[in-house]
C-alpha cells in the first residue's frame, strides 16, 4: 500500500476512533470479568460459530495454524472456528479498521505487535485479562517479556500467540570458505562489517549481507542499546508524543547501514514485501548473512527439504547489536485479539475457549516445531516435541534463549500511528542507501516526520 493510501485510511479511521471515545495511553480502566462471561459457553444449546481473521503468516506457518484449528474443531462440538486469511499484517489491520466503520467484524483478529495502542484506542476489543479473570485463568507460566509486550495501562489486551524476534541467518559453508569460524557468528555491528569484508574478498558469496528496508530492526537495535525509540518509556508510561530517533543510538544504527553500502558489502532487496527476499539471497549465494524473523525457520527447512539450497548449512545467531552490551530484544510477531463490538456473550466465551486452547503447552510446542515462532510458555519447552527438536536442530532454540535473556526494561513501542511512524524510519533508511543522504540529515527528517505523525494522531484521538 502506498503512503498516500495509508494517510487516507488513517484520516478515515481516526474520526471513528474519536467517536467511540478513545482514551489516552495514560488513562486506566478496571478489568471486569463481566466483559467476558466465559461461563456462557456451558449454557449454549448449539455449536457456536466464530470467525478468525489471520494475516502475516506464510507457507508452513499457515499450514500449522490450519492443522491446529482442524484439531480443535474435531476434538469438541461446542465451538467451530472458521479461518479467513487477510493477507499481510498491514492488509489484515486495514481490513479490520475498515470493517469497524460499517462492516461485519470477525470474532478474532491476528495483528502485529505494533497495533497494540491503535486497537486499545478502537474500543472494540475485549481484554484477554477480562476473560482470564472470568475464567480464573493464570498467566504465571507465560514468559514475562511476552506479557509485557501486550500490556497497556496494566492490562493484558490480546492473547499472545505468534511470538517471534529477529535473528541473524547465515551460511556456515560460506563462513568456512571465507576462513571464518562458522560457530562464531558476529555479535556487533563491527563484527558484521569485518565478516562481510572477509566474505566478499574471499569470493565465498557475491556480497556479505542482504539488507531489507525494515524499521523493525531499527527498533530492536534501540532496545539492544538499552534505549527507547519514543518518549514516555516507549509509550508505556503515557501516550507516546515524541520520537527519540535522532540520538547517538540512531546515529550508530543509521551509520552502520550506511557503511554497509558505502563499502559495497551489502545488497539491497528493497522493502521485501514477500518477507523472503533476504533469505532467498542467502540461499542463492548472493549474500552470506541476513536478518530475519525467527518465524521463518520452519519455512527455510521446508525449502531445503524440497531440494533447494543444497549447498547451504543454515546458521542462526542472536541479533548483532551496536555493541557487545546487550539491552535485549523485544517481542515481535503478533497476537490474537478478541473482538467485543457487536458480539454476544456466548461468542466471546467461545472465542476465549479457542485462544486459550491455542496457548496450551502442547499446542505451543507444535506451533514452535512447525514454524519457528517462540514457545511463549515455559511448560511448552518441556514437551517432547520441543526437546527432540532442539537436540536435532538447535537453531530453533536461539530465538527463545535470546528472548528469555533479554534485559529490555519495557515492552516495544506503544504507538498509535505505527504505520506512519515506521514509514518515516523506512524513508530515512532509503534516503541513506539510495540517495546517499548524510546520516544526520536523514535522522533530522525521520524525527520530524515521526513527530508529525504522533502529533496528528494524538490530536485526533484526544491524547
Amino acid at each position: 500500500m502506498n503512503s498516500m493510501r495509508r494517510r487516507l485510511l488513517a484520516m478515515a479511521v481516526l474520526p471513528f476512533l474519536v467517536a467511540v471515545g478513545c482514551s489516552s495511553g495514560s488513562s486506566k480502566s478496571a478489568t471486569e470479568a463481566s466483559d467476558c462471561p466465559t461461563d456462557a459457553l456451558a449454557k449454549a444449546t448449539a455449536p457456536v460459530d466464530i470467525t478468525f481473521w489471520y494475516s502475516g503468516l506464510k507457507a508452513s506457518n499457515i499450514d500449522a495454524l490450519k492443522a491446529l484449528t482442524d484439531q480443535y474443531n474435531g476434538a469438541q462440538k461446542k465451538v467451530h472456528v472458521t479461518l479467513q486469511f487477510q493477507g499481510t499484517y498491514d492488509e489484515g489491520a486495514d481490513k479490520y479498521l475498515t470493517a469497524l466503520r460499517g462492516g461485519t467484524l470477525p470474532n478474532l483478529v491476528m495483528l502485529e505487535e505494533t497495533r497494540v495502542q491503535l486497537m486499545v484506542d478502537s474500543k472494540s476489543m475485549v481484554p484477554a485479562a477480562a476473560c482470564a479473570k472470568s475464567d480464573k485463568y493464570s498467566f504465571a507460566d507465560f514468559l514475562p517479556p511476552v506479557l509485557k509486550e501486550f500490556t497497556v495501562d496494566g492490562q493484558l489486551w490480546p492473547m499472545p500467540f505468534n511470538v517471534s524476534n529477529p535473528v541473524l541467518y547465515y551460511d556456515k559453508n560460506d563462513f568456512r570458505k571465507a576462513g571464518l569460524d562458522p560457530d562464531k557468528p558476529p555479535k556487533t555491528f563491527a563484527d558484521v562489517l569485518a565478516d562481510a569484508r572477509a566474505i566478499k574478498s574471499s569470493g565465498a558469496a557475491k556480497s556479505g549481507f542482504a539488507w531489507e528496508m525494515q524499521p523493525w530492526y531499527v527498533e530492536q537495535w534501540f532496545a539492544k542499546n538499552g534505549d527507547t525509540i519514543v518518549d514516555h518509556q516507549n509509550g508505556r508510561d503515557g501516550r507516546a508524543e515524541k520520537s527519540t530517533v535522532n540520538t547517538d543510538t540512531g546515529k550508530q544504527v543509521f551509520g552502520f547501514v550506511k557503511q554497509l553500502f558505502d563499502e559495497d558489502l551489502a545488497i539491497n532487496v528493497g522493502r521485501n514485501e514477500s518477507g523472503t527476499d533476504t533469505l532467498l539471497a542467502v540461499g542463492k549465494g548472493d549474500a552470506s548473512m541476513a536478518i530475519g524473523t525467527s518465524a521463518a525457520l520452519g519455512t527455510i527447512y521446508d525449502i531445503q527439504a524440497a531440494g533447494q539450497f543444497k549447498d547451504v548449512e543454515v546458521g542462526v545467531a542472536p541479533l548483532p547489536g551496536p555493541s557487545a552490551s546487550n539491552g535485549g530484544v523485544q517481542v515481535g510477531g503478533g497476537a490474537i485479539w478478541i473482538v467485543g463490538k457487536d458480539k454476544s456473550a456466548v461468542e466471546k466465551a467461545a472465542t476465549w475457549d479457542y485462544v486459550k486452547w491455542l496457548d496450551e503447552p502442547v499446542q505451543q510446542a507444535y506451533w514452535h516445531k512447525h514454524t519457528g515462532y517462540v514457545p511463549l510458555r515455559r511448560a511448552a519447552i518441556a514437551e517432547p516435541d520441543v526437546a527432540d527438536l532442539w537436540k536435532a536442530k538447535p537453531t530453533f532454540r536461539v530465538a527463545y534463549d535470546q528472548l528469555t535473556a533479554s534485559h529490555a526494561d519495557q515492552g516495544g513501542p506503544a504507538i498509535g500511528p505505527y504505520k506512519e511512524f515506521r514509514d518515516a524510519i523506512r524513508t530515512g533508511l532509503e534516503s541513506i542507501v539510495l540517495k546517499k543522504v548524510p546520516v544526520g540529515q536523514a535522522l533530522t527528517e525521520v524525527q520530524k516526520d515521526a513527530d508529525d505523525a504522533l502529533k496528528s494522531y494524538n490530536d485526533r484521538v484526544g491524547g
